[in-house]
């Protein structure tokens, strides 16, 4: 009831076509539909020739994203990152909740742990926020296991002007593991994937500290080669 009256009077409208809505979300299902997001269904990305392909992810078992970095994705995830629009956390979060239940559905099985991409403590603090957790949060959660950690030995430069063969020296040896993974199935999660070096390293300290196999979830995937 509260929830109705709070609607009427401040009616909340759909991030893209400004209709409004009657519940409580960011994106009308109609738009929804619209959106070019991946097909859960197909499961384990990995399984596409292209993906496998263009993303070098040696050390990860299966490939979970919502969909291609660009259009409304791209300007959701690039608006919120970089300028805090917060208004953009939502409709990530109604897509994030969508994807990730959906391809729980087809795969059978979760990870025994999600652990979040982390940021050096440098551009934690420049930044005052990690939108990784901001908006996986309300799917993760419930996985989290706060006494294993994943976490930045060093600062990296910016990754997005650099070459594959820089980034994958820039991440080298840049992860650590605060405690035992032996024989868990673990998850990483990012916001995006561009090349793979990133989470590679991430995955190699992880198989490091005794996982079993790491599972890498993104929001997006950068279309390098489309």
């Amino acid at each position: 009831m509260l929830r109705k009256v709070a609607n009427w009077l401040v009616p909340n409208y759909c991030i893209c076509c400004q209709n409004p809505l009657l519940e409580h979300q960011a994106i009308c299902q109609y738009c929804f539909d619209e959106l070019s997001l991946f097909d859960p269904s197909q499961g384990n990305l990995l399984n596409r020739p292209d993906i496998c392909r263009d993303f070098k992810l040696d050390n990860i078992t299966r490939l979970m994203a919502c969909g291609w970095y660009e259009g409304q994705l791209k300007s959701w995830l690039s608006g919120y990152k970089f300028h805090h629009q917060t208004r953009y956390q939502a409709a990530l979060q109604q897509v994030i909740v969508h994807q990730w239940t959906q391809y729980l559905l087809h795969e059978h099985t979760a990870p025994d742990i999600a652990v979040l991409m982390p940021l050096h403590t440098t551009r934690l603090v420049n930044r005052g926020f990690n939108q990784v957790n901001q908006t996986w949060q309300c799917c993760i959660d419930p996985y989290l296991i706060s006494k294993i950690s994943l976490l930045r030995t060093h600062n990296t430069k910016a990754q997005s002007n650099l070459t594959g063969i820089q980034r994958r020296k820039n991440t080298r040896d840049a992860f650590e593991v605060k405690g035992s993974m032996t024989g868990l199935k673990v998850a990483i999660v990012d916001d995006v994937i561009t090349t793979g070096a990133t989470m590679n390293a991430a995955a190699q300290a992880c198989l490091d500290a005794g996982a079993l196999q790491v599972d890498a979830i993104a929001t997006a995937l950068t279309p390098l080669h489309r």
